[in-house]
């Protein structure tokens, strides 16, 4: 499908809640995004409903949208609806996932899941190093979420570079579902019954960083012990590290994400051909940079 490119183009950016911050700031960047391309960004809250979220896409087609740009709630579930659209000659651009897990849409735009999880690794070990340097041993907890093979490999990353930037004996403590703060806080407080001296955890996402500060505080350690660290730079987890209570998170670039998103499709819009993937740079965010963004 070639379109005029001066002609305003429409797209349809879908979410699946805007309940998670994360979601709700991607989508204001796509809407950012369009205006500075003279693109006309329909925003959609799926509201984590597959049933609304097929007849978000099947409204999108009959709106004849120039492409549609998903985060999805489950790609096996979503698979069929974004199929009749992209048979109906609507590109779905698929954001949050490597074709190594889900190759079925027109292009895919995030992360290198195994860089984001290595970025918190090495947040991880760099606080062990300044606080534990004499260490031989240390004992580590890994937040992880075993459903998807990307946070999979997120959490393998992660413990990789804690391993390899110690240079340390790593006893891994335990290595389970977190996700969500409540998750995290059972995770970290279980394994502090049985590994009372545990004072750093490595997390696929900020909201188990937030549940193993809270464990932690609990049970009345101090954060100058503690070396927390995952991906997502989560308003609360700034201002976590903004007072020293957490070490790092990882930028995950939503404006990056919603630029180069948004510079497909205009690509799609010239009938040019996309990448099966375009890859979004992220940042390591610490105490050290922590004033590039807002902690309010």
């Amino acid at each position: 499908m070639s379109l005029a490119q001066d002609s305003k183009q429409t797209v349809c950016a879908i979410v699946p809640t805007t309940e998670i911050e994360y979601f709700a700031t991607l989508l204001t960047e796509y809407k950012k995004a369009g205006q500075a391309r003279n693109i006309e960004v329909i925003m959609i809250d799926s509201q984590n409903n597959p049933a609304r979220e097929a007849s978000s896409i099947e409204d999108c087609v009959s709106k004849k949208v120039a492409a549609i740009v998903a985060s999805v709630i489950d790609p096996a579930t979503s698979k069929a609806s974004a199929q009749a659209a992209m048979e109906a000659g609507i590109p779905f651009i698929l954001q949050g996932q490597e074709p190594t897990d889900v190759d079925w849409a027109t292009g895919n735009v995030g992360y290198s899941e195994a860089d984001m999880g290595r970025l918190a690794g090495e947040e991880v070990a760099a606080c062990l190093n300044a606080k534990y340097p004499d260490a031989t041993t240390i004992k580590v907890g890994a937040c992880g979420w075993p459903q998807w093979p990307s946070t999979v490999r997120r959490i393998q990353a992660s413990k990789e570079a804690v391993e390899k930037e110690t240079g340390k004996e790593i006893e891994w403590v335990f290595e389970q579902e977190c996700g969500t703060r409540e998750k995290g806080d059972q995770a970290v407080s279980a394994s502090l019954q049985a590994n009372p001296d545990l004072r750093a955890v490595v997390s696929i996402n900020d909201g188990s960083s937030l549940g193993a500060i809270a464990a932690f505080e609990s049970a009345g350690l101090s954060p100058d012990e503690l070396c927390i660290a995952a991906p997502n730079n989560d308003l609360e987890v700034r201002q976590y590290i903004a007072n020293g209570k957490i070490f790092g998170t990882v930028d995950l670039n939503h404006q990056g994400i919603a630029e180069k998103a948004m510079d497909l499709v205009l690509q799609i819009t010239k009938g040019e051909q996309i990448p099966k993937m375009t890859y979004v740079d992220m940042i390591k965010v610490t105490k050290e940079n922590i004033s590039e963004w807002p902690t309010e």
